[in-house]
Parts: C-alpha cells; structure tokens; sequence
C-alpha cells in the first residue's frame, strides 16, 4: 500500500506539473487572445507557390525572394518534394512568381529551406542569397549567387558549425558573414519538443564570419526571425512563442555591421551598455563558453 501511495503521489504531481506547463505555455503564447479579422483592399493570392512560402527577403529595386515547402519537426508536411525558391517582382502588376534553378555540385533532392537573407556586394554588385537549409533535419547554410539573366542561382558554399544547430532565420551583412537565430537547444527531437513545455531560455543569436563564429546574445525561449535596419545600424530579433522583440543598437555598441572584435565578454558587455542606454533588460545576455 506505501508503495501505491508513493506511485499514486508521483502520477498526480506528473499531471499537475504537466497541467501547469500547458496553461503557462498557452498564456505565454498568447493563444487564448481573439483576433480583430481584417479586409485589406489591396490583398489577393498569388498563384504558383503550391505548399506555403517559409520566408521573404526583398532588393532595393524590388524583386523579392522567397523559401517555399519546408519541412520542420512539429509542423504538417504537405509534399515530399524538395522545397524551392522563388523570384518575385514586386513592381510588376502581374505578380508572378518564377521558380530559380539551382547551378553547381549542390543536392537539390535534399533541399530544404527555411529562413533567407540577401546581400548586395558594393564592390561589383553581385547579389547573394543566404538560405538556411535543413536536409534530413540538420542544420546548415547555403550560399548562392543569383544571376538575373539566367534565372538561377549558382551554389557557391555550405556552412555548418556546431553553433549553428537549430538555425532558424539569418540575415546577411557580407559575403560570407551573418547573424543567425537558434529557435531551439536542443537537436535531438524529443528533447525539442520538451524545450516549449519546460519553458528552457536556452536559445541565442550567433554571428558567423569565417575569421569569428561567436554567441552574441543568449537567454531566450524560442529566437525566430532577425534582420538588420536599412541603416546598419540596429540588429533586431523575436521570438516565435511571445510578443517580445529585441534590438540592439550596432552604433552604440560601437560595431560594424560586418565584422566583430575577437573577445566576445567585450561584445557582451558592449550589448548590455547598449540595451541599458535603451532601457531594455540585460539579463538574457551571456557570455559565450
């Protein structure tokens, strides 16, 4: 009977435990809100993406990219087919969407694309595409040149490194530079789905140059998308699970937007003045290692 009682005390705290975390979960995603529905007069569908465009990054003189038929651990797969990109004038009144060949030693069968990032090089205006692809659930980043006239987009490199294992969105500030996000901590699937439930601020933003790869900031439940303000001067990201959007301003923290200095307590000191000139809080940061 002790042994029963014991059993039977553990089940019940399982499940208030379990309980607790669910309804945090939904209060912290804010689930419960309701939703004004709005008509936008100027909104139709674009015909041709078949399975949901993941992500979009535009050009200066508007043509967009975007990253269709993701698959990701949690999510509904609608197609095995290997997901694409696409190309998009946005000052075009037809709007009509054109799938990009890929050019090179690249494995197209495995692709597939989650968040983008583009970057125009000053000195010859070569445009690069950055694509954070996931093939067989890994994590990795691609690199592309994309040549109008051809329609395509040549493959020019991968990037793996043990700090970029949960890559999420990027956005690009070199030719073969870029901030990242990491939505999750973890890579072993069942653990990822317990990160949510457990609510774990275990994720963090990376930088990644090939002469530094580096955690800048830390401390968050489930980092997501991440861009760069026109200026260069603001780095800002969210989280996929809350309204909470963070910035920190580059000119302050006395960066370039392409490149970093080598000691990284530095960079996150520098953070922390930033975001205590702002108001923001700092608790979330750390020092990477």
């Amino acid at each position: 009977m002790g042994k029963l009682a014991v059993l039977s005390l553990a089940a019940v705290a399982l499940a208030a435990f379990i309980g607790e975390r669910l309804v945090a979960l939904r209060h912290l995603s804010l689930s419960s809100r309701e939703l004004t529905q709005n008509y936008l007069p100027n909104c139709h569908l674009i015909e041709g993406i078949e399975y949901g465009a993941e992500d979009i990054t535009i050009l200066d003189d508007g043509l967009a990219f975007l990253s269709t038929g993701l698959k990701y651990l949690g999510l509904p797969s609608y197609s095995d087919d290997p997901g694409k990109i696409y190309s998009l004038n946005l000052l075009d009144s037809d709007l009509k969407i054109k799938a990009l060949n890929i050019k090179g030693q690249f494995d197209k069968g495995s692709f597939n694309p989650h968040g983008i990032s583009v970057y125009t090089d000053e000195k010859d205006g070569a445009i690069y595409l950055f694509v954070v692809n996931h093939p067989q659930g890994k994590s990795q980043v691609e690199i592309f040149r994309f040549v109008e006239d051809e329609n395509a987009l040549h493959y020019i490199k991968t990037i793996r490194h043990e700090l970029l294992h949960n890559v999420n969105d990027i956005v690009a500030v070199g030719t073969e530079s870029f901030y990242a996000t990491n939505d999750h901590y973890f890579t072993n699937g069942i653990l990822k789905v317990l990160e949510p439930l457990l609510s774990l601020s275990w994720c963090d933003v990376v930088y990644y140059s090939p002469q530094t790869v580096q955690v800048v900031a830390g401390g968050f439940s489930s980092a997501n998308g991440i861009n760069i303000s026109p200026d260069k001067r603001r780095l800002m990201w969210g989280h996929c699970v809350t309204t909470l959007r963070w910035t920190v301003n580059l000119e302050i923290c006395g960066w370039d937007a392409t490149q970093m200095v080598s000691n990284s307590c530095l960079v996150i000191r520098m953070i922390r003045r930033a975001l205590r000139l702002s108001g923001l809080r700092t608790s979330c940061l750390k020092s990477p290692g």
